[in-house]
């Protein structure tokens, strides 16, 4: 087996389009890998996410100036592009410190909003599993029993 790689918190701040990633200096001191790299890989990532992020919640805004409905199946990608980031970030050996914090600055959206999309992912592993006419509307109450109950093919009211 290979040597594990321990986790280190990683920030980042925003530059321009870009992103500009930190860690603290006891990590640095403790690590054995190109952390100019790994740093480098991670602002990457990150700006990556964002911007695949602020694609579908500007579609979502859009969608509500010409009110016409935001559908539960866009909030399961917003909730699996957050999923997605800490995966990839995971398997850079970082974690980032304060997620929410992070992306409510960065994609401009209130903490809450995002934390139910990132619920609603969680009980639903797979997008399928969610009509395609369900509006986020109908979930964005009580989203882990909603979330639930189209897990059991139950009828979401």
């Amino acid at each position: 087996m290979g040597k594990e790689i321990t986790r280190s918190y990683v920030s980042f701040q925003p530059n321009g389009d870009q992103f500009i990633a930190f860690i603290s200096l006891d990590a640095v001191s403790a690590e054995d890998r190109d952390l100019e790299v790994v740093l480098r890989d991670a602002a990457d990532c990150y700006g990556d996410h964002i911007r695949a992020m602020r694609v579908l919640i500007e579609e979502m805004r859009e969608n509500r100036m010409r009110r016409m409905p935001v559908f539960a199946r866009r909030m399961w990608v917003l909730g699996d592009q957050v999923l997605r980031l800490i995966e990839h970030l995971s398997l850079l050996g970082l974690e980032l410190d304060g997620v929410y914090d992070h992306l409510s600055r960065d994609l401009g959206v209130k903490r809450k909003w995002l934390e139910k999309a990132v619920i609603f992912r969680r009980h639903i592993p797979v997008v399928d599993a969610i009509p395609e006419s369900l509006k986020w509307g109908k979930c964005e109450k009580g989203t882990r029993k909603k979330a639930e109950r189209i897990m059991k093919g139950e009828p979401v009211n």
